[in-house]
């Protein structure tokens, strides 16, 4: 397992109708990679930043309830974020000083200097860094202690 990338995050929606929607993500990375990443940002769609509108944001190795708790519901409360605001929250939750971006684009350098300001660092990675990946969202999970028994 040293070679996924496996954690709790949301898929950000950018626009007048923004959404939030909480996701987990299992990706198959190199193992020292993979080892180092802490919080990413991960954009499977986009060519280019100006065509950012949907990004994945990820704590590894937290739950779903954890990543709601400290990083969706504090940016739910601003209201408003560019992606600096994103990625700070992001940061400071997971307690690191640096974030990876999986991406075909690198933030414009405004983002870069807010980041900056905010002591933190970017590390930027092509988006074929990720070999498979597979994202849950929107589904409901129920656990049950065994034993289980069939009806």
């Amino acid at each position: 397992m040293d070679e996924y990338l496996i954690g709790a995050g949301a898929i950000l929606t950018a626009g007048p109708t923004a959404t939030v929607r909480g996701a987990t993500l299992h990706a198959q990375a190199e193992p020292a990679l993979a080892r180092q990443v802490r919080a990413a940002l991960i954009d499977f769609e986009s060519a280019s930043a100006d065509e950012l509108s949907r990004v994945l944001v990820v704590a590894a190795g937290w739950g779903g309830s954890r990543f709601q708790a400290e990083v969706i519901t504090p940016l739910v409360e601003r209201r408003e974020c560019a992606l600096a605001d994103v990625l700070v929250t992001l940061a400071l939750a997971v307690g690191t000083d640096e974030v990876h971006i999986f991406a075909r684009w690198m933030p414009d350098g405004q983002t870069a200097e807010a980041l900056a300001r905010s002591g933190i660092r970017l590390v930027s990675h092509p988006l074929d860094a990720i070999g498979q990946a597979s994202l849950v969202t929107g589904q409901r999970i129920q656990r049950w202690r065994p034993p289980v028994r069939a009806a």
